[in-house]
């Protein structure tokens, strides 16, 4: 199958990798010699997430600019990455300015945070269409990256930031899998899903050529 071949590819074996690595090196320093503040509120694991979803925002903007398809999901994820940072970044805690709490941590938040539930309403009308050509979709390596963040974000870290999991440094394996989500969103930032979403506009405008051609077709043969 396609998509299993596109998860069997290098980039993502590179992603694996480097995941592994990061837990590795984290999870012996906190849980083998005791450096807990490793993925601690603010800690160097919160911290790494932050670095990467402030690296995926540019991406997700240079996405929406330069796309042929539809400029909705990137500036979508441009703006769920940048609410995601301050999700991490706990500014209130820091020697940050009245202002910056307040468009960061407070009420100001509005600013970013009703633009996104419009722009994930217009994804939602667009349900159809999006179920319509799925196959497009679910083809391409940065949409599939998309859909597994949402899945360590939303699913996976949830017992463990919830405490369902009976177990040990629960935060770590939060923060772990919170870093994979991240990982796999600066992954499909930048040229990977501009690419992703101008070959998905191309077989969606083939596709409706095709079956215009084929009514046409059915039309004179009646």
């Amino acid at each position: 199958m396609y998509v299993t071949r596109h998860l069997s590819s290098l980039p993502s074996l590179g992603l694996l990798a480097a995941w592994l690595l990061t837990i590795s090196v984290t999870g012996y320093l906190s849980m083998h010699l005791g450096y807990t503040q490793v993925y601690a509120e603010n800690g160097f694991m919160e911290n790494l997430q932050v670095v990467l979803l402030c690296l995926a925002f540019p991406g997700f903007i240079h996405a929406a600019l330069t796309t042929e398809h539809t400029k909705t999901l990137p500036s979508f994820m441009a703006l769920l990455v940048f609410a995601f940072v301050f999700r991490e970044l706990d500014i209130e805690k820091f020697n940050s300015p009245d202002w910056a709490i307040f468009l960061f941590a407070g009420d100001g938040r509005a600013l970013y945070l009703l633009p996104l539930i419009g722009l994930l309403v217009k994804l939602m009308l667009n349900a159809r269409r999006f179920i319509q050509y799925a196959r497009y979709y679910f083809d391409t390596r940065s949409i599939i990256y998309i859909g597994m963040a949402a899945l360590f974000y939303g699913v996976f870290s949830e017992p463990f930031d919830k405490k369902y999991v009976p177990i040990a440094h629960s935060d770590f394996w939060e923060e772990s899998l919170e870093i994979a989500a991240t990982m796999l969103l600066f992954a499909a930032s930048f040229r990977l899903l501009t690419a992703d979403l101008n070959q998905i506009a191309r077989q969606i405008a083939a596709a409706q050529s095709s079956n215009v051609a084929a009514d046409s077709s059915t039309e004179e043969s009646t």
